[in-house]
């Protein structure tokens, strides 16, 4: 049954993936990426104690280069006019989009919305690319607050000098700042002016997804202020991939009890776009290098709607790290066979079967379906059916017949949950050492004998004595005891 959307509705499901199986220098390569990162961090900390003291008290350096892909938008509404099943724009892809207005050389070049009327993906005229309406949008019914972002700004990403921004930073914005920032664009503006995606949280959010290897993997980072903050400025507490890694807190899963079916939802929603973009080389359209890797942002509403909201190109580096449990299942040492795998109580081939529990865990179950049975009489006196149920007799009778003897009891092998092999268990060779005993034969009588010449004090004999050295020195001990012994009958 294919999955369902944001909406309800159904969608066609993705392709299979085969099992990730990485070869032997791929995998030493990720396995340095793995050393380098963890061996940079000092004390669990982003770069050390140090420097992380010093980059919490200067916030000028807090922001950090983050360009958006602005040609993704026009794809996005080319994709969705391609005669699709339905006509909603979320129905298809199961997400929506912001209204965004992509700037090129401090002019409005398009502005892309959801449609009301029918949920589509729409594109403005160009009689419409006004500054005024575009205020109008964002700054309606927003006051004069400062404090609360309603807009963003995001440079442009290009591999062309002369057409990127300026700035490479983003800016959260609140109503002066976008009036002013409308009024103020100059040619090296080149980027997007989004409206601002409220979190369904009180703090700010954004969900990073990446295809490496046909693995998707996502990465969640949470502002550590809270949104609605009053003190502090606005990136300080909403910026999360677009700034220091010290504001915000990452997590590779994304839980919430009111929309429990979000994390497989997103996971779907950056396959099938990662797929799309492959399949439409938008990595030759953009000139992206071997080790640059495109990656999708998206973030959940209040009303439990899943929005995209921008892409940006990352590094290799940063593409192992957030799909490092992909990764690591597909190490050599998870997908081969694990090499005498039988010396160990269960084991199997691919994977673990089902069998009876152990002899404690089907007694626990026998006492509590006791338990949950009617009170009986006992001894002339009627228990009410809520009363407790009366303690086993710690001595006496009753007792000793529950407990079994040693014999009686049943071995692992009868009563475990463990898998077992298909083949017989291996022959283990013979230790290289043995303990080892005097040699000492009591008499009928109670006198223990030793043989002259094997006194204790004349002869030392190891406690611990090699394998070889043992077998070789047994029969000669065998033949001076022999001879010990005809010497002494011989006498008498």
């Amino acid at each position: 049954m294919a999955p369902l959307d944001g909406v309800g509705q159904r969608r066609p499901p993705l392709q299979a993936k085969p099992p990730l199986s990485l070869k032997g220098k791929e995998m030493e390569r990720i396995r340095r990426v793995f050393d380098e990162d963890s061996l940079g961090k000092k004390f669990a900390s982003i770069a050390s104690p140090r420097e992380d003291a010093h980059m919490f008290r200067n916030t000028e350096r807090h922001t950090m280069p983050c360009e958006c892909i602005v040609e993704l938008y026009e794809l996005l509404w080319r994709w969705g006019h391609r005669g699709n099943e339905h006509a909603g724009f979320t129905k298809n892809f199961g997400f929506s989009i912001p209204d965004t207005i992509v700037i090129v050389k401090g002019k409005p070049y398009a502005w892309y919305f959801i449609s009301k009327k029918d949920g589509s993906l729409l594109r403005k005229s160009e009689g419409n690319l006004q500054t005024s309406l575009i205020e109008k949008k964002l700054c309606h019914d927003r006051g004069d607050d400062e404090q609360q972002p309603c807009a963003t700004w995001m440079p442009m990403a290009s591999q062309f000098p002369e057409a990127r921004c300026h700035s490479q930073t983003v800016e959260f914005m609140g109503v002066g700042r976008t009036r002013h920032l409308l009024s103020a664009l100059k040619p090296t503006h080149s980027g997007i002016i989004q409206a601002f995606v409220e979190p369904h949280g009180i703090s700010n959010f954004l969900v990073r997804t990446v295809q490496y290897m046909g693995q998707t993997s996502m990465c969640v980072r949470t502002n550590r202020s809270v949104l609605g903050k009053r003190d502090g400025s606005a990136f300080e507490r909403c910026a999360t991939f677009e700034g220091w890694e010290g504001l915000s807190s990452a997590c590779s899963r994304y839980r919430s009890h009111r929309h429990p079916h979000m994390e497989e939802l997103i996971l779907e929603a950056g396959a099938m776009l990662s797929q799309q973009i492959e399949r439409e080389r938008v990595r030759d359209m953009l000139f992206l290098e071997t080790s640059e890797h495109v990656a999708l942002h998206f973030k959940v509403t209040r009303e439990h709607m899943l929005y995209f909201v921008y892409a940006s190109v990352i590094s290799e580096r940063d593409v192992i790290l957030q799909t490092r449990p992909q990764l690591l299942m597909g190490d050599a040492c998870m997908t081969e066979a694990l090499p005498y795998q039988a010396l160990l109580p269960g084991g199997a081939d691919r994977q673990s079967t089902p069998h009876r529990p152990p002899a404690c865990l089907r007694r626990y179950q026998e006492k509590l379906q006791a338990r949950a049975l009617p009170v009986e009489r006992q001894e002339g006196h009627a228990l009410r059916q809520s009363s407790v149920p009366p303690l086993p007799p710690l001595s006496g009778e009753g007792h000793s017949s529950q407990r079994r003897s040693l014999s009686a009891r049943r071995s692992w092998q009868e009563s475990t949950i463990l898998p077992r092999l298909g083949y017989a268990f291996p022959e283990v060779p013979e230790g290289p050492f043995h303990v080892t005993a005097a040699s000492v034969r009591p008499d009928p009588s109670g006198y223990v004998y030793v043989p002259p010449g094997c006194d204790h004090t004349t002869l030392k004999q190891p406690l611990v004595t090699a394998s070889s050295a043992l077998s070789a020195r047994q029969p000669a001990l065998r033949d001076m005891s022999c001879r010990s012994e005809q010497g002494s009958m011989s006498a008498r």
